[in-house]
């Protein structure tokens, strides 16, 4: 996310002209808008289904982030809907990210609104190809699916992900951090520090509240009558 911004200049300038806006506004709404997707990209990745999502989302289609006509590419922006529904969950969530940005950055919501898919195509697409090498050599140990296939890699491990699935080095247990690992090998390394100690506060506070609420369930041992 942090790189997308530095070379978003081509991008910024683009979104002013198609939006009507000045290129400041639109620098400001990437800038509100890219560390947004950053979180839920990592809170994605704290559960298996989360993860699975997102190994999904990068393989998908991202020469629109390179050919330099983002905008102008319906194709892009249905793949930047289907993005903001895996990421943000509802269109009430999106709604919601779009009014806080235009608080901050002075343009419409609506406007915003209508820039959303096109940004989180740029995140996703961005992030799919500095996390390329490291989940290169996860991806090349997928084995054949079959008749179950879903016809890419990507897709193949999400499934696996999803159905706890693995074997030798990559174990049930030992895929999902290999996978946690390749990607958060493409974001600053301050970030993978804030999230790998996100994703472990995140287990405990799960164990917490698993023991917590099993401890509200136990049985209360009866008190003799007169005490």
């Amino acid at each position: 996310m942090h790189d997308t911004l530095r070379q978003a200049g081509p991008l910024i300038d683009q979104m002013a002209v198609a939006f009507a806006i000045a290129p400041a506004q639109a620098d400001a709404v990437m800038r509100t808008v890219m560390p947004e997707f950053a979180w839920h990209v990592q809170t994605a990745t704290l559960s298996r289904g989360g993860l699975a999502d997102l190994v999904e989302l990068l393989g998908g289609d991202h020469r629109a982030v390179t050919s330099g006509c983002l905008l102008l590419d319906e194709a892009a922006r249905r793949d930047g809907v289907v993005i903001l529904a895996r990421l943000l969950g509802t269109k009430d969530a999106s709604r919601t990210l779009a009014a806080r940005a235009a608080q901050q950055c002075g343009v419409g919501a609506g406007q915003i609104a209508s820039m959303l898919p096109h940004l989180a195509v740029v995140a996703i697409g961005g992030l799919a190809l500095r996390s390329k090498t490291g989940l290169a050599e996860v991806l090349a140990q997928v084995p054949s699916l079959g008749r179950i296939s879903r016809g890419s890699p990507h897709a193949a491990l999400a499934g696996i992900l999803r159905r706890r699935c693995g074997a030798g080095a990559y174990s049930p247990r030992a895929l999902p951090r290999a996978v946690r690992r390749a990607i958060a090998g493409a974001v600053p390394s301050r970030s993978i520090i804030v999230w790998y100690v996100r994703f472990m506060l995140g287990r405990r506070a799960a164990r917490l509240l698993r023991s917590v609420v099993l401890r509200s369930r136990a049985p209360i041992a009866s008190v003799p009558a007169g005490h």
